[in-house]
């Protein structure tokens, strides 16, 4: 896999609740039909939540604390297929499911551990839902 480096701007750096609400309420058509899904977003939302894949875990922290365990499982749902499907989408290490995944482990909110293995095994991304062990 090739990842494209695409550097982040001002305007990427501040990641919107109201569009990663919108990311959590297509999350349901993914399994359907990514292309609706993404159709659903928008282009310009796509191409702005595809800036936001080059941030630091640091960057995503203060947008993750506006959401509850539920949406913030199906918000890394969204990130993990996304990957999958959505062509320039690769990041790897650096998904924000996995920045989601370590805020949901910090305040205790992790989902069953089942849920956590079907998420896994929809995705060939080897670093969610922890990231890297090092």
């Amino acid at each position: 896999m090739i990842d494209e480096w695409v550097p982040a701007s001002e305007s990427s750096a501040s990641i919107t609740p109201a569009l990663l609400q919108q990311c959590i309420s297509v999350t349901a058509m993914m399994a359907d039909s990514s292309s609706q899904a993404e159709q659903a977003l928008g282009e310009e939302a796509c191409q702005q939540i595809r800036a936001w894949l080059q941030l630091s875990e640091e960057h995503w922290q203060p947008a993750l604390t506006m959401f509850n365990a539920d949406e913030l499982f199906r918000l890394a749902t969204f990130f993990t297929l996304a990957e999958m499907a959505f062509s320039g989408w690769q990041c790897g290490a650096r998904n924000p499911a996995i920045w989601i995944f370590r805020h949901l482990k910090k305040n205790g909110q992790l989902p069953e551990k089942d849920a956590i293995r079907h998420l896994k095994s929809l995705t060939d991304n080897r670093y969610i839902p922890y990231g890297s062990a090092l």
